[in-house]
């Protein structure tokens, strides 16, 4: 059996050609799911992106690269006489799978997707294929991610306290704003300056977010009900204080344990989301990626498909 991709040093690449989506060093042609840095570096001769990640990359990087081709969703483009087309993944601005037909099969690659509700992104698309290249970022049976505007709600119990959340300056920070906005409007939102300029990205591609505004110290000492986002490095020269708590927005239970209370959103699928995604793109073959993926494979909702990793 031929694998969808080459798992190579530099990424991952269309068997083939030259090809490469998501990859870790500069190449002449690499197509980019979305613009955290662990999928987007800079310095390509040629990127293949969403209008979302185009824009986001640009604002990230000096050099993204010398060329930059936006693809809008659902277009279909021919690269080396590829066709490919993007889709929603749901995961933040511009996020999206990967969609290609290769002799005689269509494959998606998945890039990071959440399935949940996400009113600062393109919500997620079932794209219907044979090959279905899935993160198993959270693949444990019994990880089930709570609803995002629950968990922000339950936070009007610490009422009269400031909170200090750490989050990631691209994604997770725009999240949580307009979250925060929608379900706990009583609270101002304050931002580090580091994610200013990602906010003002979301918003010039028509996401609004809600009020919020830059830090402001004494704000923050001497008023109450204000939610200051901070990048987790940063989150972490906060010592403990009477005016503030403290938590870290991550899915993972043990990043979160060491702070004062919790905020367990995440962007990425649950385990009932992996499991719902798998069966209804009806792909017959199912390669995991960013995660262990074998408990899929003893999963009877699963049963007679193929599942196997896909590993650099």
């Amino acid at each position: 059996m031929e694998l969808p991709l080459d798992a190579l040093s530099k990424g991952y690449r269309i068997p083939g050609t030259e090809i490469y989506i998501d990859p870790l060093e500069p190449v002449r042609c690499a197509i980019i799911s979305h613009a955290h840095g662990d999928h987007a570096v800079e310095g390509h001769e040629n990127v293949y992106c969403s209008a979302g990640t185009a824009a986001l990359i640009s604002k990230r990087f000096t050099y993204p690269a010398k060329k930059i081709f936006e693809m809008p969703f659902g277009e279909t483009v021919t690269i080396e006489g590829i066709k490919v087309s993007l889709h929603p993944a749901g995961h933040m601005l511009g996020s999206s799978q990967v969609r290609w037909e290769k002799d005689g099969k269509i494959i998606v690659y998945s890039g990071d997707y959440k399935r949940e509700e996400d009113k600062s992104c393109e919500p997620f698309e079932i794209v219907k294929c044979d090959t279905f290249i899935t993160e198993v970022t959270f693949g444990q049976q019994d990880k089930t991610h709570p609803p995002a505007a629950e968990i922000i709600a339950a936070l009007n119990t610490h009422d009269g306290l400031n909170m200090l959340i750490g989050a990631y300056n691209l994604g997770k920070a725009q999240r949580l704003t307009r979250l925060i906005n929608d379900n706990l409007p009583s609270y101002r939102v304050m931002i580090h300056s580091k994610m200013v300029a990602y906010h003002k990205v979301y918003e010039s591609m028509g996401f609004s977010l809600g009020p919020w505004e830059p830090y402001k110290r004494e704000a923050f000492k001497n008023q109450k009900n204000i939610i200051y986002l901070v990048s987790p490095a940063t989150l972490l020269n906060f010592r403990p204080a009477k005016h503030f708590i403290r938590a870290f927005a991550t899915g993972w239970e043990e990043k979160a344990a060491r702070y004062d209370f919790s905020v367990p959103v995440s962007d990425h699928a649950d385990w009932p989301s992996l499991i719902r995604t798998i069966k209804e793109c009806e792909a017959k073959e199912i390669f995991t990626i960013h995660g262990e993926g074998e408990t899929l494979k003893n999963t009877p909702e699963l049963s007679g498909i193929f599942i196997a990793p896909l590993k650099h």
